[in-house]
């Protein structure tokens, strides 16, 4: 009999033992799920899209132009030049008639071979419009742009203002720049500053190989 209540004792001892070891690690906490980790680097998250600039509006080439006046009547001695500068494939070359020292007409042809370009201006021809600007210089208009004559003591210097080269080249992009004419009895002389930058994915590579 006292073995059996020894007994009894000793399994309610154990019984204790082990509830109170489950209260003193606490409740066991259930995880939920967990998606699997992946090894591919985080991406970033998408920015707000960025608004394009507003493109910039072309100047109407024909437009009037604050200031400008009509030309006056000319009169005076006749100067007939035709000037070229550069070399037989890579050139520019400009043929004027001038009266008193103002422009009559203008020729423009220039040479990136195998490509050309061709330009030829009267005044008062259909088409242009031709005014005389505050400075005295002769600002001419035409549809595919501007030029402006400035009219030296020794030199016509012309100025090419965004001339779109489509349709007298056959090219992309503008002829902006200027060339110069010297005024002179002897051997007719002329440079450039910029017309002649080529502005065309094909001469660029054309001559980068070259």
């Amino acid at each position: 009999m006292q073995r059996i209540e020894i007994r009894s004792l000793l399994s309610l001892a154990a019984v204790a033992l082990l509830l109170g070891s489950c209260a003193q690690q606490g409740p066991v906490v259930v995880q939920p799920d967990q998606p699997p980790q992946s090894n591919q680097p985080r991406q970033p998250e998408a920015s707000a899209a960025v608004e394009p600039l507003p493109e910039v509006p072309r100047i109407d080439p024909m437009a009037d132009v604050l200031g400008d006046k009509p030309l006056p009547v000319v009169q005076g001695a006749v100067e007939r030049i035709d000037c070229m500068s550069g070399q037989e494939n890579l050139h520019a070359r400009m043929a004027l008639e001038a009266r008193g020292g103002q422009i009559q007409n203008f020729a423009y042809y220039s040479k990136w071979k195998p490509r050309t370009c061709s330009l030829d201006f009267t005044r008062n021809a259909p088409g242009t419009k031709w005014r005389l600007m505050p400075d005295g210089a002769t600002r001419v208009h035409t549809p595919q742009g501007r030029f402006v004559i400035r009219t030296l003591a020794d030199a016509f210097v012309f100025e090419f203002q965004n001339v779109e080269r489509r349709k007298f080249c056959g090219m992309p992009g503008d002829i902006n720049g200027t060339m110069t004419i010297k005024r002179s009895s002897g051997k007719p002389e002329c440079s450039v500053a910029g017309i002649m930058d080529a502005n065309d994915t094909f001469l660029e590579a054309l001559y980068r190989a070259k």
